[in-house]
């Protein structure tokens, strides 16, 4: 019987630890999108930028 004991902690452990990388993946998706945004953003900038210079140039 304590095996059985034993198995079902280690169950509830895994389970656990399973949730809580859910949770990091989550955030971590969250935080991806975000940079994502903020270089989509920089990108667009820089391009404003190069073709400022480009105008001037002509």
């Amino acid at each position: 019987m304590e095996i059985v004991i034993q198995l079902e902690q280690k169950f509830e452990k895994l389970i656990n630890k399973i949730k809580e990388l859910k949770e990091e993946n989550s955030l971590l998706k969250q935080q991806l999108e975000q940079e994502r945004g903020n270089r989509d953003e920089l990108r667009s900038r820089i391009e404003n930028l190069l073709n400022k210079v480009q105008e001037a140039m002509d």
